[in-house]
């Protein structure tokens, strides 16, 4: 069993609070309704809004599948209108 999270490796001057809760607001619209995490290169250093310690303990990056998001672009809604 695991949990549904999103894990952003920005630059590491982004992994704190005020600049990473900015940033999480700016991927947010990517991943509606989940959970960001800001982490490092090496994932020793992490931020986010809750409890970062024991995830980023188990965390495993090298089976993570990373994909590479501009938060420039707007987000693609491909959801049909309930209408």
């Amino acid at each position: 069993m695991g949990i549904r999270l999103v894990v952003a490796v920005p630059h590491d001057s982004y992994i704190r609070p005020g600049v990473g809760d900015l940033l999480t607001l700016r991927i947010a619209p990517h991943y509606p309704a989940t959970p960001i995490m800001l982490i490092n290169d090496d994932a020793s250093l992490a931020y986010a809004t809750f409890e970062t310690a024991k995830i980023l303990k188990a965390l495993d990056i090298s089976v993570i599948d990373f994909e590479l998001i501009d938060l420039d672009t707007p987000v693609i809604d491909d959801v049909d209108a309930p209408f």
